[in-house]
Order: C-alpha cells, then sequence, then structure tokens
C-alpha cells in the first residue's frame, strides 16, 4: 500500500515540475513580444529657435480624443515619452501664445521601438487685447481732495441699521441718543440725498434719517469745508446721502428685508435699460416696533425757613413709535457717452406717536406741628403726534470731457413738504378737589423750495481745480401754531377765547450768488 502512496506522490510531483517549466517559458515568450517604445523630441520657437520650455506633450490613439499619455517639456525644450506599445498615434504639442501643433501616423513596432522627432517648431500667436479691466473693492473710508466718503455698501456690519446709526461710523460725524448729528461739533448741518436738497430734512433730521435704510445707501459724503455750489446760507458742513442706483442692461431687481425686535426694514429696487435709456424706481420703508419705557421719580424737598418739606412720587411709562417710506422713480438718457440728462421725482413720509401715563403723589408736611399739610393724587395723560409728507422732483444735465474731472452741471430742484405736530397734556386730580388742567396744541406746516445752479469744475493738475458757477435759492414757509387750555369747566376753549392763542407766519427768501474756488491737494 505504502509503495503505491509513493507512486502516486512521485507521479504528481513530476507533473507539477512539467507544469511550472512550461508556464516560465510562455511568460519568457510573453515578455519577448512586448514592446517598450519610446518618443523622443525637442520643441522650439519657429522664429527665435529658442527652447520653449514646459510645453504639454499629449499622446493619442488613433481615433481617440482622450490622451493616454504625456510629459512636459524640460528647459530645454526636451521631452521624453517612455512606455508606449506597439502601435500607430499622434501627438500634440500645445503651449500658451503658440499655436496648437499635431503630429500624425507615428508607428511604433518591434522592429523600430524608439521614434526621434527632432525639433518641432511651434508657430507664436499674436493676438492684441481689447480692453482689460481691473476691478478692484474700495475700501470703507476714503480721502479726497474736497471730501470724505464713508462706502456704507462695503461696511457689511451697516445693513439692516438705520442712516442714523451708518452716521456713528462716520469719522468726524457724531449722532447724540435723540438722534441729533454734529459735524466737528458743529451741529449746522445741511443734508443732501444725491446731491439735492430735499423736504425731508425740513421738519426732523433726527426722525428723516431713521427712516432711510441703511440697505438703500450707496455711499455717504462728509464735505466739511463747502464751497457756495454746496450752499448760499454758509452751514457747517455738507453730508451727502448717495442712494444706490444700477446702470446693468436688462431688467434686474433686488429684495431686502429686514426684521428684529428693535426694527423692521425693507427695500424694493427695479432697475430697467436698454441701450442708452434706464430707468429706476425704488421703495424703501423702516418701522421702529413700539418701545415702552418706565419712568419713576422720589424727590424730597424744603423750603427755606425748612419747616415744610414736600415729597413727591412719580410712577409712569410711556410709549414711542416712529416709522417712514420713501419712494422714487428716474428717468436716464445718456445723450452721447460725454451728455447725461436725468429726471426724477419722489414722495417721502414719516412720522412718530408717544404717548405717556404718570401717577402723582405730592405730600406736603409740617415739619413744626408734625402733621400732614396736604396730599395730593393726581394722574397726567400726554400725548404727542408727528406727521410729514413730502415731494421732490428735479431735472439735471451734466456734460463730461476728456480730461478726467472737467465737467459742467446744470440743475433744477423742487421740493414741496406739508407736516403737522400736535400736543396733548392733561393732569387729573384724584383728590383735594382740585380741577383739572392741561394744553393741547397744533402746528400745521408748508414749505417749498426751488434751486437753480450751474457749475463747472476745470482741472488744471492731479492736485489744482478750479470751480466756478451761479445759483439761485427760492423758499416760501407757511407756518401756524394753534394752543388752548383746559378751562376748570372741563372743556377746551376755541382758539378765539382769551386762553387760546393762534400764530401764524410766513417766510419768504430768493438768494442768488455767483461763485468761485480753487481746490488744491498734495
Amino acid at each position: 500500500m505504502r509503495t503505491k502512496i509513493c507512486i502516486i506522490r512521485y507521479f504528481l510531483t513530476v507533473l507539477l515540475l512539467l507544469f511550472i517549466s512550461f508556464g516560465a517559458s510562455a511568460v519568457a515568450r510573453i515578455d519577448d513580444d512586448v514592446v517598450k517604445g519610446q518618443v523622443t523630441g525637442r520643441v522650439v520657437d519657429s522664429a527665435t529657435k529658442a527652447p520653449v520650455s514646459y510645453a504639454t506633450i499629449s499622446v493619442f490613439k488613433n481615433n481617440s480624443k482622450s490622451p493616454f499619455n504625456g510629459v512636459i517639456t524640460d528647459d530645454n525644450g526636451a521631452f521624453t515619452i517612455n512606455n508606449i506599445g506597439a502601435g500607430s498615434y499622434r501627438i500634440t504639442v500645445d503651449f500658451i501664445g503658440y499655436r496648437k501643433k499635431t503630429i500624425n501616423n507615428i508607428v511604433i513596432s518591434k522592429g523600430a521601438p524608439t521614434v526621434s522627432l527632432g525639433a518641432i517648431m511651434l508657430a507664436s500667436v499674436q493676438n492684441q487685447l481689447k480692453t482689460v479691466e481691473i476691478v478692484s473693492k474700495a475700501p470703507v473710508v476714503e480721502n479726497k481732495i474736497d471730501k470724505m466718503v464713508y462706502n456704507v455698501t462695503n461696511d457689511l456690519t451697516a445693513q439692516g441699521a438705520s442712516a442714523s446709526e451708518v452716521l456713528q461710523k462716520v469719522p468726524q460725524v457724531s449722532v447724540d441718543i435723540d438722534g441729533n448729528v454734529e459735524l466737528q461739533g458743529n451741529s449746522n448741518i445741511k443734508f443732501l440725498i444725491n446731491g439735492k436738497p430735499s423736504s425731508i430734512f425740513g421738519a426732523s433730521v433726527a426722525d428723516a434719517l431713521q427712516s432711510i435704510p441703511a440697505s438703500q445707501i450707496k455711499t455717504i459724503e462728509v464735505i466739511t469745508s463747502p464751497g457756495a455750489k454746496y450752499d448760499a446760507g454758509g452751514t457747517g458742513g455738507i453730508i451727502n446721502i448717495v442712494l444706490k442706483d444700477s446702470k446693468i442692461q436688462g431688467v434686474n431687481g433686488s429684495v431686502n428685508l429686514t426684521a428684529g425686535t428693535r426694527r423692521e426694514n425693507g427695500s424694493l429696487n427695479l432697475n430697467v435699460r436698454k441701450g442708452n435709456f434706464g430707468v429706476n424706481a425704488f421703495f424703501n420703508g423702516g418701522e421702529m416696533i413700539n418701545s415702552t419705557t418706565v419712568n419713576s421719580t422720589d424727590r424730597l424737598s424744603y423750603n427755606g425757613a425748612r419747616d415744610t418739606s414736600t415729597h413727591l412720587v412719580q410712577n409712569g411709562n410711556s410709549n414711542f413709535t416712529r416709522g417712514g417710506f420713501q419712494s422714487g422713480l428716474s428717468l436716464n438718457w445718456d445723450i452721447t457717452p460725454k451728455d447725461q440728462l436725468t429726471v426724477s421725482g419722489g414722495y417721502n413720509h414719516f412720522g412718530f406717536h408717544n404717548n405717556g401715563l404718570t401717577n402723582q403723589e405730592q405730600t406736603a408736611y409740617d415739619i413744626t406741628n408734625n402733621n400732614i399739610a396736604s396730599d395730593v393724587l393726581s394722574l397726567r395723560n400726554s400725548n404727542s403726534r408727528f406727521s410729514g409728507k413730502y415731494f421732490d422732483y428735479s431735472a439735471s444735465y451734466k456734460k463730461t470731457f476728456n480730461t478726467e474731472g472737467q465737467e459742467l452741471d446744470v440743475l433744477y430742484t423742487s421740493s414741496y413738504g406739508r407736516n403737522n405736530s400736535s400736543f396733548f397734556q392733561q393732569q387729573d386730580y384724584l383728590s383735594g378737589g382740585y380741577p383739572s388742567s392741561g394744553s393741547t396744541s397744533n402746528n400745521p406746516g408748508k414749505d417749498h423750495e426751488t434751486d437753480i445752479s450751474i457749475d463747472y469744475a476745470q482741472p488744471f493738475s492731479k492736485t489744482f481745480t478750479l470751480e466756478t458757477g451761479a445759483k439761485a435759492i427760492f423758499e416760501n414757509i407757511n407756518n401756524t401754531v394753534v394752543t388752548d387750555t383746559l378751562s376748570g369747566m372741563f372743556s377746551y376753549r376755541m382758539p378765539t377765547r382769551p386762553t387760546g392763542l393762534t400764530i401764524t407766519g410766513r417766510f419768504t427768501q430768493a438768494i442768488f450768488l455767483l461763485h468761485s474756488r480753487y481746490l488744491t491737494g498734495l
């Protein structure tokens, strides 16, 4: 039995050795049949014969659109492509600034595994660019020869705020808690919108600034030394709020909404432009959500002899809301590349409402006799309201010249405003038998301003510019104040009664001005 097993093992071993020997022989024959071809060459400029470094060499199989092998040339323009099997190929040579070159019918075979392409000439391509446009982002604050510019669109932290809050970030400008604005400590400031006066600032600058959302503002220009071009009344400075505009061809628009627990803002812009004619329409508004202020007073005072003391305790609250909107439509016509005509109109409205209730107790003590002389309880109710409506329209023509900064501006603007403010206060006595007291007032007003100006600027160098022009301003203001007091019979008297007062005022002026000044800078 063992003999049979040994014979079987011997037979299997012989078969295995024969199989391994045959397989090794077959592999050797296959390796002998595999061709590892090579393609070499050198890429040079056809005109200068200089080597073309880092040119791209791509190898394609015939009837294939995708390369399967490739290299780039070295510093001398030479290249070597290895491990190419037998077959027919095409090679492309490509580099920036040169025409792409294709070499067809490159054959690799067992008899000729190496192909040398020699010097490959690339012809340069002469292309001339029409224009080169360099786009950069302006800094948030720019200092120019005659003004400082604050780019609101580049200040991401300003989004969602109002014009009043943006002004708090502008250098040289300060805004107090009530919204009053000062420029280098001077509150005598003239505000403009797109370089034009607006009646929206006539009644209350603080309320007008609160009604303009920052999303609608492109830049704020601060002019600390304004020339007569801007001012015929001698203000301490100019703050020009430039609103966003678009000259993109076609129809485009944007919508911005901001919501919060303190303020809500929104704006809508629509632009239509075809060729050299454009139309822009916008609407924006903001509202300060109702806020409640709680106030409390506890005061003890004495008379001169210090024999009587008065203890006053007040507890109350007041509610305040403010809101407004702006709307406008402008037509722009580029008559020529250097002549532009713009006609625009706008309607604005804003207002506020404040009402409060105060509980008061006033106790008088007779210190000498150690008793209460009087104890009066009262309730005071107050209410104030303001509403303003304004309409502005303008027409302007601007001509520019070949010299940068040389321009002629003709501007006509007219603005109408109608506003009304009212106040009411009444105090009712809950003890002591005193009659109620109070007062009321109503203050309607109208204003109309028309400006006509012609301005010309001529730069003589980068640091010297001459400005000259003429301006006419016509103003007409009407104002009425009606006040009345509460009688002891708990009714308000008519203004014709002795306790009533009516004051009517009218102001008209016309200013004509010729101006000229020069600007210099370092």
